[in-house]
């Protein structure tokens, strides 16, 4: 059955673009693809969690169609991010029924059609990859055909650009990861995954960490771990937002996965210690700088964007903390500790989606995603205001919504670090504790600030002022995810059981503490307690009394008389000042009456970490090639002398060697 049900989502996925493709000029057929998109995802939902639920797995030999071994299978590891991949793609998809008849005509609709069921495939290719090779195949058809996605509303000037970093930043992260599985082919010639976990135990210390680095950084790379993450703000806003969701909701969480399936799963116990460290700290600093640089963000899908680099960069703290706790011998609490990592990746894949669809149809109702124009849309929105509230709450970890379950786990791993013997892990997870207790607080403010710019207070622009609410397929896909959120969050139990047995598989001997989830049994009492005191404030009688708001001795209210997005964060970003080092420019017109001006423009931008980092290092390359390009003299004679010095060269060292 679970067979089945997996070949069923295979098959759908690879005919919705034929079918698309081939129906174009069908117009009773434009719903079509999205049924199709549906039921894969249904199907692959019920493989997934089939296997989880301990009813069988998946095995698929296809290497009769591929020059190499390509097969497929899920265990409960696949199956955890297959169902992530269902559980946010079949909201996404129903919201994009309305979304690409509102936004698309003609090819660009078709063409849409078509790359996202192939997109999905390449995703689930990913996670349920046997070999070496399907894996790698997977890796690059998701990058390839997210880029036509990201590319389908253009690709010219800035848009081009963007595209051509992000392609370059993932082919090079490919590069990485392609070495790594390299790297185990003296113990495991066939490089499938039974093979490469049978070889590894008999690999060097040195060829672990080799593998574990170039892992790390090819893995990191499509995560979008600081400083890795250059291309996700950029290929986020220009992107369709539902694609966006996706990619942020699903396609990081595949290099998650590829992460855990080499550090925990095909490497082995046999790790360096200093592994866990490094994937700790570079988690931290992801996490901290994320949210400052969100935090500094006007335009949504930017700010959403980097946020994600927020999220993944808790995840990367979890995974860290185990690997700690697994070179120290604390099992339970390494896996707890992954437990926290697999929960928040669930999580963050289910509110990342809904707010990416919530900016989405406030684009859709607004033309515009910048802060700065919005205002007052929850009166005119009230369907889209709720389900963005629901995922704001979740994503700044409020209890009774899923952010908190993963984050607590996390945060209570953290806090028992302190009573390993190892003096440097006793002080480091610690601090993580206070690392990721200071980001909650910083995400906190940073969706309050987007909460109540764009859904509270007077409307900004006059597109805000007549905003209208998204048709009921767009917001049925939003409710969806909302649901999700709410249900984790009140009754965590029916996905901590499944997290914690795909830790026990990956952490041998571990046996969660049973302390750390006594916590969660109360949530559902917590959540009947205050039901029922909202049941009891509404029946009770109110009185009201509405005076006007103070004007500061204006004659009215206005639109400019309340916090804009610049004036909620500008506090924080005096605080963390030396981090953003703004650039900060003032004009005055006219110029010539400073005392007397007729309009004041000050502007403020942070230095971006292209910049700090990678601006010197292309600049360096750039030199080093004019440098070079002076050889280039066009002259025969100078070339003649170049091959008879190359020449000489040889002979010499022929002589010496």
């Amino acid at each position: 059955m679970i067979n089945l049900s997996f070949n069923s989502c295979l098959v759908l996925l690879l005919a919705a673009p034929v079918v698309t493709l081939a129906l174009a000029r069908w117009k009773n057929t434009r719903y079509l693809p999205a049924f199709l998109l549906l039921a894969a995802l249904i199907a692959s939902g019920g493989a997934a969690l089939g296997t989880l639920l301990g009813r069988g797995g998946v095995s698929l030999d296809l290497t009769w169609l591929a020059p190499y071994p390509f097969a497929l299978a899920l265990d409960r590891l696949s199956a955890w991010f297959l169902l992530l991949l269902s559980a946010a793609g079949a909201p996404v998809v129903l919201f994009s029924a309305s979304y690409v008849e509102r936004h698309y005509k003609g090819a660009r609709r078709h063409w849409l059609w078509a790359l996202l069921p192939l997109f999905l495939l390449s995703m689930a290719l990913v996670l349920t990859a046997a070999t070496a090779f399907a894996f790698l195949f997977g890796w690059e058809l998701m990058t390839l055909f997210s880029a036509g996605l990201v590319a389908i509303d253009g690709f010219d000037g800035e848009r081009r650009r963007s595209i051509f970093i992000y392609l370059v930043m993932m082919h090079a992260g490919a590069a990485a990861v392609i070495g790594a599985f390299l790297g185990f082919l003296p113990h495991a010639a066939n490089l499938d995954f039974a093979s490469v976990r049978a070889g590894a135990p008999f690999m060097t210390v040195g060829a672990r960490a080799t593998i574990f680095l170039l892992a790390f950084v090819g893995f990191g790379v499509k995560a979008g771990i600081v400083p890795l993450h250059l291309w996700l703000p950029k290929a986020h806003p220009i992107a369709p937002s539902p694609v966006s969701a996706l990619m942020s909701g699903v396609m990081l969480k595949t290099a998650v996965y590829g992460f855990i399936r080499f550090a925990f799963d095909l490497l082995g116990a046999g790790i360096p210690a200093w592994c866990g460290y490094l994937v700790l700290v570079a988690g931290a600093v992801s996490a901290l700088l994320g949210i400052l640089y969100g935090l500094y963000e006007h335009d949504l899908k930017r700010l959403l964007a980097y946020s994600s680099v927020e999220n993944i960069g808790i995840v990367f703290m979890g995974m860290g903390a185990a690997m700690i706790f697994n070179a120290q011998g604390a099992l339970g609490w390494a896996a707890l500790a992954l437990m926290g990592a697999l929960l928040h990746s669930l999580n963050h894949a289910l509110f990342k989606s809904l707010l990416f669809l919530g900016a989405g149809a406030i684009t859709d109702a607004t033309h515009t995603q910048d802060l700065e124009k919005l205002g007052g849309l929850l009166g005119n929105m009230r369907g889209t205001g709720i389900a963005i509230l629901v995922a704001c709450c979740s994503i700044i970890g409020l209890p009774l919504f899923n952010g908190f379950t993963g984050e607590w786990l996390a945060f209570r791993s953290f806090l028992a670090g302190g009573e390993l013997s190892d003096v440097k892990a006793a002080i480091v997870l610690p601090l993580a504790a206070g690392v990721l207790a200071l980001v909650g607080g910083l995400a906190a403010a940073c969706f309050a600030k987007v909460y109540s710019v764009a859904f509270l207070g007077r409307p900004r622009s006059a597109e805000a002022a007549h905003a209208h609410d998204v048709p009921w397929a767009m917001q049925a896909g939003m409710a969806l995810l909302a649901a999700a959120c709410i249900a984790i969050g009140v009754a965590p139990s029916m996905v901590l059981g499944l997290a914690g047995s795909i830790a026990q598989q990956l952490i041998p001997g571990a046996v969660v503490p049973v302390a750390a989830g006594t916590f969660f049994q109360f949530i559902p009492w917590v959540a009947v307690f205050v039901l029922a005191v909202v049941v009891l404030g509404l029946l009770i009688p109110r009185v009201s009394r509405i005076t006007p708001t103070w004007a500061c001795g204006m004659p009215g209210l206005d639109s400019r008389m309340q916090y804009t997005s610049t004036s909620f964060s500008k506090p924080v970003r005096k605080v963390f000042n030396r981090v953003y080092q703004p650039q900060r420019t003032v004009e005055i017109l006219p110029a010539n009456q400073p005392f007397f001006p007729s309009s004041i423009s000050y502007r403020s931008v942070r230095t971006t970490t292209y910049e700090r980092l990678y601006r010197p290092a292309v600049n360096a390359i750039i030199n080093a090639a004019r440098g070079l390009g002076r050889a280039q003299t066009g002259n025969i004679q100078v070339y003649l002398l170049y091959m008879f010095l190359a020449l000489i060269a040889a002979l010499i060292y022929m002589r010496f060697s």
